[in-house]
């Protein structure tokens, strides 16, 4: 599997992990802290922060370089825009809800807020990536390019 293949499934992976985000914020909205929702929100924090990081700095280290020099005018910029609020998005939930969680119960809209943001903001660019900036990756770099698109870790 290629490197956009890759993060094209791991963009499908992170859309389940924040409809799961956004139904345990709906269950606490209904029924209030519990253990089950406080697991998941865990289990969730991880993937939903530094995993998301390592994400985007695969695209930004392997991906948008490659596709900068063969289409200078493409939409990176606005990529890079978008990873910086997702971050900002990402950041904000992890301090919010780790307060919250240990009982800063002033927090929780606060952590709401980041968390919504980070579903909105990732699910816009993510369709941009999956519809405009990976069909253009296809068509500007060759296919033993997009197979040498791989960190290092991964050779």
């Amino acid at each position: 599997m290629d490197l956009i293949a890759r993060l094209t499934e791991e963009h499908q992976d992170y859309v389940i992990k924040l409809s799961t985000l956004a139904e345990t914020i709906e269950g606490i909205r209904i029924n209030g802290r519990g253990d089950y929702f406080i697991e998941t929100l865990d289990g969730l924090l991880v993937p939903l922060t530094s995993q998301l990081d390592d994400h985007a700095r695969r695209e930004e280290d392997f991906l948008f370089p490659r596709i900068l020099e063969r289409a200078p005018d493409s939409p990176i910029p606005v990529m890079l825009e978008d990873h910086e609020a997702i971050r900002e998005a990402s950041q904000g939930f992890a301090r919010g809800y780790l307060l919250w969680r240990d009982g800063d119960d002033d927090a929780f809209n606060r952590w709401v807020t980041f968390a919504e943001t980070l579903r909105g903001t990732f699910s816009a660019h993510m369709q941009k990536e999956n519809l405009i900036l990976f069909p253009l990756a296809r068509r500007v770099l060759s296919a033993d390019e997009i197979a040498r698109l791989v960190p290092d870790e991964s050779r």
